[in-house]
């Protein structure tokens, strides 16, 4: 605020400027309530005296603050204010000269369009700032004027012919966005509305709304029974079940269903009577993990719902959640990988995955035994498991396997000459210890590379590159 200024009392006695540009160019084209709140503005910003606030301003205009935002936001469009905040409301003046011109649309291009969207909305008269919102839309999304017209219309069919602008103009950007602005297309679109709107009529009774259905109740319904697959019936079954009272909520418990892949009656009916259960199961969960989490119903929908589809139970999940606590997987996410993981080698049942813990147990030892024979100082990984797998897939027994350690040991990787012995095995058909053959009169740990490998089959450069030339013929599984 200015060191010196006029009281408010004397500022009444002095005037406002308003350029001629805003008379000539802007006003013609503005509504009452636009001008008034501009003007009412600039009165403001041209006089210190007055530090307003956002509502102190509408009341004095007697003016509701979203239709003041409003005109604001109109002004903003022809570049006459900037609207620097929304919360809290602030708006900064551009001087008149220096700003675009109003957005011109081709004169009498729109007058058939505004006779017939008038005969539309019978009670209230449309405003100047409306009709330009609609232009825009026109303009913007290359929208018929006869497509804008079939919105507006099942817009009044909707809401009755005392209907806002707001309403229509948020249907029609939601059909643009969709890509739907031919007239063909919005046809299509209703009619697919007035199909469906009788089973949509039919749900919002069960939810116990009076109000006709609409668009985004379409859009709700093709989700639920197109895009999920639910039955009408359970749908309808669902609303009367959890006493929903709207179409968003019932969205939620639908949306809920369908991550457990829950869809008939009695599975539903079974869900919900133990839905009390499983948020005590998720909370339990989640404290194994030590994980805090401030809503339940996130895990609910992205974790344990899922978890329960797969065929887990609640004894599982739990021993789970205490093996990535103990294992340092501390978060859902990382138990979600551990799931998954499991459910792709078919381990569901808690006896199922005990067993596999205690033959991996088993084999580690085996392999750290195996490491020990080598001479190779480490402890058993994954890479070993997964040769140990292969060498029995191959039909070796564990004696056979241990024979191979012993000769690779001292190599610079044991392990993999390991491979490399096993599948000379293989293929000559040595799968006993007493079929491992002494060349030069050397036990079997005795015999070096060029004994065991003396019978082995050579190829010349070209034989490999027509062997690789080939190679889309063999199938190695």
């Amino acid at each position: 605020m200015a060191f010196c200024s006029f009281t408010k009392e004397d500022v009444k006695s002095y005037t406002t400027n308003l350029d001629n540009v805003f008379i000539s160019d802007y006003l013609p084209e503005a509504d009452d309530q636009a001008v008034k709140v501009y003007i009412y503005g600039l009165y403001i910003c041209q006089n210190s005296a007055y530090n307003l606030g956002f509502s102190e301003f509408c009341k004095n205009l007697f003016m509701e603050e979203d239709t003041v935002k409003d005109c604001f936001r109109y002004w903003e469009d022809f570049d006459c204010v900037s609207i620097i905040s929304d919360d809290p409301f602030t708006v900064k003046y551009h001087a008149l000269t220096n700003s675009g011109k109003p957005r011109k649309f081709k004169a009498g291009k729109y007058d058939e369009f505004n006779k017939s969207l008038q005969s539309l909305i019978t009670e209230r008269m449309i405003s100047t700032n409306e009709y330009t919102e609609y232009f825009g839309l026109m303009e913007d999304y290359q929208i018929k004027p006869e497509a804008l017209l079939m919105i507006c219309k099942y817009c009044v069919d909707i809401k009755g012919p005392n209907i806002g602008g707001k309403y229509i103009v948020a249907v029609a950007k939601d059909f643009a966005l969709r890509g739907i602005t031919t007239v063909d297309a919005i046809e299509i679109e209703l009619s697919d509305y007035f199909d469906k709107s009788n089973e949509i009529q039919k749900i919002l009774s069960s939810l116990g709304l009076r109000r006709k259905a609409d668009i985004e109740d379409l859009n709700y319904y093709n989700k639920w029974v197109k895009d999920f697959g639910f039955e009408m019936d359970a749908v309808i079954f669902v609303a009367k079940a959890t006493k929903a009272k709207s179409v968003l909520k019932l969205d939620e418990t639908i949306t809920e269903l369908y991550s457990g892949k829950i869809f008939s009656k009695n599975e539903i009916q079974s869900y919900l009577s133990t839905k009390e259960e499983n948020i005590e199961l998720a909370k339990k969960i989640t404290r194994e993990l030590s994980v805090y989490v401030q809503v339940i119903k996130p895990v609910l929908d992205n974790y344990l719902n899922p978890w329960l589809a797969l065929g887990y139970d609640g004894e599982t999940l739990l021993f789970l959640a205490n093996y990535c606590f103990k294992k340092r997987k501390r978060n859902l996410d990382d138990m979600d990988d551990t799931v998954k993981t499991l459910y792709k080698k078919g381990l569901i049942s808690i006896v199922d995955i005990a067993n596999y813990i205690k033959r991996r147990s088993k084999d580690d030892e085996f392999i750290k035994n195996l490491l020990d024979i080598t001479g190779t100082m480490r402890s058993p990984n994954e890479w070993d498991r997964k040769n140990l797998s292969n060498w029995r897939e191959w039909g070796f027994s564990d004696e056979m396997i241990t024979e191979a350690a012993k000769i690779s040991g001292g190599r610079v990787n044991p392990m993999i000459y390991m491979n490399t012995v096993l599948s000379n095995w293989k293929n000559k058909g040595i799968f006993t210890v007493d079929d491992i053959p002494a060349f030069e009169g050397k036990t079997a740990t005795q015999t070096n590379d060029k004994a065991r490998f003396e019978n082995e089959r050579t190829y010349t450069k070209e034989e490999l590159e027509s062997l690789i030339s080939n190679i889309d013929d063999v199938d190695f599984d």
